[in-house]
Parts: C-alpha cells; structure tokens; sequence
C-alpha cells in the first residue's frame, strides 16, 4: 500500500477540467473493425466483479435511485475527512477495465485479441478469488503486471491511459469533492488499484492509499508491498487514519458503491452509497444512508479504450507484464 499526502492549498487544476471533458473517438480508430473486439471487452468487463459473461450478477448495480440532493458538507477546521472509494464511486470502471486500458495501450491493435481472449478465459480464476475475499481477487489480478517495466507503466499512464482514466470520473464526484474542500474536510482517496494507475487522479486528494508493488531492477515484481486495503480492512484502516489526525469520525464522510464496503461506511457518520450494488442497496435502506446515483454524463467504456489505444504504435513499448503468454507458467 501506499499513501501519498499533498498540501491542502496546492492547485487543483482537475476540479475545473474534470467536470466538463467529453471525447471524440479518432476518426482513423473508429473506422477499423473493433466489432469483435468491443463484444469481447464487454465480456472481460464481467471479470471486475467476479462473474461470468453470459450471467446474472448479483453484485450488479441496482437499478438507479431516484436521485437525492446532497445536503452542503458541514464546515470544519480539520478534524473531518471525506474518504471515497474508486472504482464504481468515482470512477465509472473497474480494477480489470484499466487493466485492459493499459494492456491494450501497449499492445498493437492485432494483439489485442489474444490478450482479451486470456482475460475471459481467466475470469474463472479471478471469480473464485474474489468470491474468497476481494483481497485476494485484488492480490490475485495485479500479478498480471509481473514482468512490467515501472517507468515505461508510469510514461504510459502519463501519455495515454490518464486521458482514458479522467474520461471516466464522475462529474458528480468531481463536485462533491470540490464542496469537501470548501468545507475545509481533508479528501482522501482508497482504491485496490496500483499508485500508478490512479496518479492522474492525485491533485483532486490530499491522501491517496493505493497498492505499491514491489520491483526488482526497475520491474515489477507482481506482489504488493503490503496488502491491498479493500473489504473488511477498510474499517480497520479508517479508525486507524482517524486516530493517527485526530478526526472525528462521527462527522467524517465516506462514498462507496459495493457491500464489501459496507465496513467502511459503517465507521463514519455521514455514509452515503453511490450507485449501490443491490446488497449494498438493501443495506443502506436498512441503515437509513443516503443513495445516490451518478454518472449520467461519464463517457462511455468504448470511448475510454479508444482514447488510452490513441498512442503512437512506435511507443508502444516496456509494458510486457505476464499478459497472454505468461498466464499459465506459474509466475503468479
């Protein structure tokens, strides 16, 4: 895990643009035959949550709520945070959806096949690790970037993948986090994802906790420095973040979109469920939490790829990871 901290006054120059950025697919892109391709990423998209294509997903999220009006975060002098979750909260993708951004960013369009091909032949893997716990789902996928040199994923998060990542945050988000700030809350940010993928997102928190993985001469090795806070773990890690600033976590705030995070937003006194998967739905009715939907103007998946694919084939180089060739040789 790591933790990255910035000044509460630095410019936030994401707050502004965030909000409002739309993509036009390229036009030499959208005229090839991604067809195929694009049925084939719907099919991979169903490893993010542990489920087969082609079946019913109890995880899903439910059916939109009708939408609630945010009361204004309450202002304070420091000893409050808004924590939000990632992936589904604030980012309309998962952990293997930015997997394939950045796979997919490296490769040459005539190998995209093969690597989605051994994602969804993957996925019953990834599915019986996630239905053990989403730590281990969590441990068990970001082994796929064994092998990956760590400055060539870091320029190809810089270059392209960041484009594809900001093109899926929420507005919503965006504005809920800017109105923390104004509140004077600390805004934290605690994702499952590799520090990394999610360093684009870095000016809009003063914390940021994501996985570290460890690298040997520069490569990554496939196994995080400390385990991934996801799951129960999130309760534990923000009574300890509390603790250690000085919060009141009776007036703290959290944002999550799936039960699993329900530990997490029992611990703080203004939970409130985004786009709630239907256990966390049930749940939160039950706990009287607020439910929200956002999203309606996030950029769809499809246009995502396309815009983390837009990098010149000449510099599609130094992210080997396991990929398609290495899955089954036992690196994980």
């Amino acid at each position: 895990m790591s933790s990255n901290s910035r000044a509460a006054g630095d410019h936030n120059p994401i707050l502004s643009s965030a909000e409002h950025v739309r993509l036009t697919p390229s036009p030499t892109l959208s005229r090839q035959p991604y067809e195929p391709w694009r049925r084939m990423v719907r099919a991979v998209r169903m490893t993010g949550s542990g489920h087969h294509a082609g079946t019913a997903d109890p995880d899903a999220p439910a059916p939109a709520p009708l939408p609630h009006q945010l009361p204004e975060p309450v202002p304070a002098t420091g000893d409050v945070a808004a924590v939000f979750d990632l992936d589904g909260t604030i980012l309309a993708s998962n952990l293997v959806e930015s997997y394939v951004w950045t796979r997919l960013a490296a490769l040459p369009h005539r190998a995209w096949p093969t690597e989605l091909l051994d994602l969804i032949c993957n996925a019953p893997r990834y599915a019986l690790a996630e239905r053990r716990e989403r730590a281990a789902f969590v441990h068990t996928f970001l082994r796929r970037y064994a092998g990956t040199d760590e400055q060539a994923l870091a320029r190809l998060v810089r270059e392209a993948v960041g484009d594809a990542l900001l093109h899926r945050v929420r507005p919503e988000a965006v504005r809920r986090i800017r109105a923390h700030r104004s509140a004077g809350h600390r805004t934290v940010l605690v994702t499952g994802s590799l520090d990394l993928l999610v360093r684009p997102l870095s000016p809009l928190f003063d914390d940021t906790v994501a996985c570290h993985m460890g690298t040997r001469d520069g490569v990554m090795t496939g196994r995080t420095s400390s385990p991934p806070i996801v799951g129960e773990a999130r309760g534990e890690w923000m009574r300890g973040y509390a603790a250690d600033r000085g919060l009141d976590l009776k007036r703290c705030y959290a944002y999550a979109d799936s039960y699993s995070d329900r530990a997490l937003l029992e611990t703080v006194g203004s939970p409130c469920a985004v786009n709630p998967d239907r256990r966390l739905l049930h749940h939160a009715a039950r706990s009287q939490w607020l439910v929200v939907h956002w999203g309606t103007h996030t950029t769809s998946r499809w246009e995502a790829l396309v815009a983390a694919a837009a990098l010149p084939s000449k510099r599609r180089t130094g992210f080997t990871g396991t990929g398609a060739t290495d899955t089954h040789k036992g690196t994980r």
